[in-house]
């Protein structure tokens, strides 16, 4: 019975620790992307059209800003482990956290006994990211293609 207890309290220490970390890329992504979408849209309201290719190089300059959104993300998650001391080289937590951030997964790392899932939870704060991105890229796509069409005879 008291090996069930300390299993349970340290799946639940492992578990609060990767849903806080969840928690602030989350919160980061979903600003970021927003913002990043928001001022995408500002910027083709204005009604002014400059022509297609800077249109187009605008889109992915926007676009750009997204994938910097997820470095950050990356960073965060580089920082909890080396921080928590779960990977002493930032190196290696780098690679360590891109790999199972993009659901990869080919990078082997022992963790303490405990501290299994961190991988796990990379994993779905990657997908949720990646997601997030992606949905927010198709957007931009849609509000560029609309600002096309207003502006077709240029």
């Amino acid at each position: 019975m008291s090996i069930n207890l300390i299993n349970f309290g340290i799946l639940l220490k492992e578990s609060i620790f990767g849903i806080c970390v969840m928690g602030i890329v989350a919160v980061i992504n979903i600003y970021s992307f927003v913002w990043i979408s928001l001022a995408y849209r500002a910027t083709l309201s204005d009604g002014i059209f400059h022509g297609k290719h800077y249109e187009i190089l605008r889109y992915v300059a926007y676009t750009m800003l997204l994938v910097l959104s997820m470095l950050v993300s990356l960073a965060i998650w580089v920082l909890a482990l080396v921080s928590f001391g779960f990977i002493s080289e930032w190196l290696l937590a780098l690679l360590f956290t891109a790999s199972f951030f993009t659901t990869v997964g080919n990078i082997s790392i022992n963790f303490p006994f405990g501290w299994r899932l961190i991988p796990s939870m990379i994993a779905f704060s990657g997908l949720f990211s990646f997601a997030w991105a992606t949905g927010s890229s198709m957007s931009m796509a849609s509000h560029l293609v609309s600002h096309f069409e207003k502006h077709k005879s240029n």
